[in-house]
């Protein structure tokens, strides 16, 4: 008898290893497989905008860390004592407008110089559904609590996205012509949205993916497909009930490693991963 339905073995025609360099930008997914890489002492950048959940603002902070005089004045907002920045995420607001500025000016060079020499680009898309700050007519990456009255929600279409990321995949490719790009689509639902819109959102997001990718160098991991179809059960949920507990994320690696890693990597991975829980045991007073 069976009692879930596993995913067939995932196969690309690339692996991963400690000589490679990952960037992952997104949403929860580049978050938890970007904290697994670090912890494992891969060659890895993860988010180092913060997390992003739409497409378009995943596609902003790309273009400016390829052109960082992108970002303008028009990203850049007061609120609250504090300076933040459309294009990021609240991590990076300050109450200092110069610590401010160079902050995210030495970051736009920091992800620049990386993605330059990357191997792999993980995009994960969150949700279609985008805000508008009606003030600049401009879609934020956070709203920085912000009145929700200054701002328009709407959701991206299919054609929106293909036709935004065709640009950006073209752009990365002038910089970097040998990175190889796979797209993932965050299993955690925003339940905020509604059921249905939700549902409709998701289903945007991986229409725009299928044009996308072309299996040679742009690709699809099924990081929504592993939670939603294969685990399936509240119990590999956290208390929200939206997001992935502990043990989904586990798995979500276990799957991630055996798909991307060699057998030599595999166990160079297992005996960091080894040194890492004899470091931080502590022992019983």
């Amino acid at each position: 008898m069976k009692f879930r339905t596993e995913l067939p073995p995932l196969k690309f025609p690339f692996q991963i290893s400690y000589q490679n360099h990952i960037l992952l930008l997104g949403s929860c997914f580049s978050d938890n497989i970007g904290t697994f890489l670090t912890n494992n002492h891969f060659n890895v950048l993860s988010n180092p905008f913060g997390t992003l959940f739409n497409p378009v603002s995943i596609a902003n902070v790309i273009k400016m860390t390829i052109d960082p005089t992108l970002f303008t004045e028009q990203y850049r907002y007061f609120f609250d004592n504090r300076h933040v920045s459309f294009a990021h995420h609240g991590s990076f607001s300050h109450q200092n407008e110069n610590q401010f500025i160079t902050q995210i000016t030495q970051q736009w060079h920091n992800t620049k110089s990386f993605l330059e020499k990357t191997d792999f680009l993980f995009i994960t898309f969150g949700t279609a559904y985008c805000y508008r700050f009606l003030e600049r007519d401009l879609v934020v990456a956070n709203c920085h609590k912000i009145p929700n009255t200054k701002f328009e929600k709407f959701r991206l279409n299919i054609e929106e996205i293909v036709q935004m990321y065709q640009e950006i995949v073209q752009k990365i490719r002038q910089l970097n012509p040998s990175v190889k790009i796979i797209f993932t689509v965050s299993p955690v639902r925003h339940l905020g949205d509604g059921f249905h819109e939700n549902q409709l959102s998701k289903s945007a997001l991986h229409l725009a993916i299928e044009q996308l990718t072309d299996n040679k160098t742009t690709f699809y991991f099924p990081a929504y497909e592993i939670l939603m179809d294969d685990l399936r059960d509240y119990r590999f949920y956290a208390e929200d009930l939206c997001h992935p507990g502990e043990n989904a994320i586990r798995y979500m690696e276990e799957i991630f490693v055996n798909t991307f890693f060699s057998q030599e990597t595999k166990e160079k991975q297992k005996e960091i991963e080894k040194e890492n829980k004899f470091l931080n045991h502590r022992p019983l007073k």
